[in-house]
């Protein structure tokens, strides 16, 4: 599945549920590179040029910061030990938990219907969030359906 990066090779499963935020980032990136290029080129009085340039400021920080915490973050559920790990490229690989403590949850918030991963002992702790949000319009529901025959399908052939 494209959306979600899904990769299965030699007992290895792969996934990056977050890849919706290509939009934001994309959009506070266009928001930084503009006020950075634009501002300097206005005759603006300091206090509002400073704090044009702080938003930007601000806008380049946050694209930056989904990128790297949300944007490319990867589940990978590795058949050979028996464990899920969450990966953010290039800073670190964590394990999170064996196979057998594996459970996968549909959680409703804000009136959206999310996938995510917790453990067996404590299903409503901590938990770690496999899916994008599903609303109710019907591309949504296209989607939840597509998430559901392809991915959740795989993660449950492999821990299973």
């Amino acid at each position: 599945m494209t959306g979600y990066n899904l990769k299965n090779e030699s007992g290895r499963l792969s996934f990056q549920p977050e890849r919706d935020y290509k939009g934001k980032i994309l959009f506070f990136s266009f928001l930084a590179a503009v006020i950075f290029v634009v501002t300097p080129m206005l005759n603006l009085y300091p206090n509002t040029y400073w704090s044009v340039m702080a938003i930007g400021f601000i806008s380049a920080l946050t694209a930056l910061y989904d990128f790297i915490f949300h944007f490319n973050i990867t589940y990978i559920f590795d058949e050979y030990t028996g464990q899920v790990y969450k990966k953010i490229p290039g800073l670190l690989t964590r394990k999170i938990m064996a196979f057998e403590d594996v459970y996968i949850l549909r959680l409703q918030e804000d009136g959206l219907l999310h996938y995510a991963l917790s453990r067996k002992q404590n299903k409503f702790g901590k938990s770690f969030a496999i899916s994008q949000p599903f609303g109710s319009s019907r591309k949504s529901q296209i989607r939840q359906a597509a998430f559901e025959t392809e991915v959740l399908a795989e993660i449950e052939k492999i821990i299973h």
